[in-house]
Parts: C-alpha cells; structure tokens; sequence
C-alpha cells in the first residue's frame, strides 16, 4: 500500500526525518500512531539522528518537509 492510500480519509500530524542532509521520511504519524515508510537505509551510517517535526505541508499527493519533497504515490508503507 503506499503512503497515499493509507493517507486516504486520516490525519497526518508528523513526520520523522533522518538528518535532514539524507532529505528522506522514515516514519509517519497519523492519528498519534507511528508507521514505517519502506525506505533504503543503506546508504545511512548507524546512529544517523532521527528528527520528528510537525512543520511539513501536504498539497494533494506531495509531502513537503524542510527543502525537499516527496510524492506519496511512489512511497510504500512498512
């Protein structure tokens, strides 16, 4: 399922970033639960901090977080 069925008819009130040089959502919060988005880590170095912010925008199917953004059509959930 991708991000955007899942989104469908919820809230989505937070994201979870790693470091925002990686410019990549690992996690969401939608009606005060966290879910897992599937994303290659690989490429992240362990112990990469995680930051949790609420200042994004959704307009239609684009999650914009910061200076990047991201479709949820092409993000699947964990």
């Amino acid at each position: 399922m991708t991000l955007n069925e899942f989104l469908k008819d919820k809230t989505l009130t937070a994201v979870e970033l790693i470091d925002f040089d990686y410019n990549q959502v690992i996690n969401v919060y939608v009606d005060g639960a966290g879910y897992g988005l599937a994303i290659d880590t690989s490429n992240i170095p362990a112990g990469t901090p995680l930051t949790y912010t609420t200042d994004f925008t959704l307009e239609g199917d684009i999650l914009s977080v910061s200076d990047f953004s991201i479709n949820t059509n092409d993000i699947e959930m964990l």
